[in-house]
């Protein structure tokens, strides 16, 4: 007899099968060219439309209703209002704060990239813990600095190298012209493992709402 087959009823299992394939699908389309995007906003809305998409797909129950909302804003998030990139959510059950960064080699700037990556993590660490039952934080980029690893400045505080791992409980403090006054402590750790496809580089990180990693 084979081995059943069909899609799990959990709604924690769907959420992450939810977002597993539509990474997945966004990497696939973003490589071969069926979408132009050279910056966050696009990438923003083609991800949040290949989510609703696949959502929908996995709504198998009668009652079952999947929402993707755009730029939700959430209070008090750090001392201020944040909104939030991308959020979905099976209605009453589960749901899902997303955060995106697309960094290219033309844009410069890596030591701001690096900074405001880690806030974005913390952003959603500290959502997870108040609003949502989990976090997921997406970057793209075709610039190395990101990935190789730093001797000196910025990018040894705020390391995005392949294979760092950040320390639990560290304290970041940090003061420079544009990004003024950054103090944060981050819960968890997280394993930057990029994925090089081409000439680009993809990272995924999942930020759960209770401490026990990412």
């Amino acid at each position: 007899m084979k081995q059943t087959n069909i899609i799990e009823f959990d709604y924690s299992e769907r959420l992450n099968e939810i977002l597993d394939q539509s990474w997945k699908i966004f990497k696939s389309q973003f490589i071969f060219g069926r979408h132009q995007i050279n910056k966050e906003a696009p990438f923003q809305h083609h991800f949040a439309q290949i989510i609703r998409n696949v959502g929908n797909l996995y709504s198998i129950a009668e009652k079952d209703l999947f929402k993707v909302d755009l730029e939700t804003k959430c209070d008090n998030v750090n001392g201020k209002s944040k909104f939030i990139d991308i959020t979905c959510e099976f209605v009453d059950k589960i749901n899902c704060a997303i955060e995106l960064k697309f960094k290219t080699a033309k844009q410069g700037a890596q030591d701001h990239g690096r900074i405001d990556a880690y806030v974005d993590i913390k952003t959603l660490e500290t959502v997870t813990k108040d609003s949502f039952n989990l976090g997921k934080f997406y970057m793209i980029t075709d610039s190395t600095p990101y990935i190789n690893k730093s001797v000196k400045g910025v990018g040894t505080i705020f390391a995005t190298h392949d294979g760092y791992i950040t320390e639990k409980g560290r304290k970041f403090w940090y003061n420079s012209k544009g990004r003024e006054h950054v103090r944060f402590e981050l819960r968890n750790s997280y394993a930057f493992n990029w994925e090089k496809i081409g000439n680009w580089y993809f990272l995924d990180l999942i930020i759960r709402n209770e401490e026990n990693g990412g």
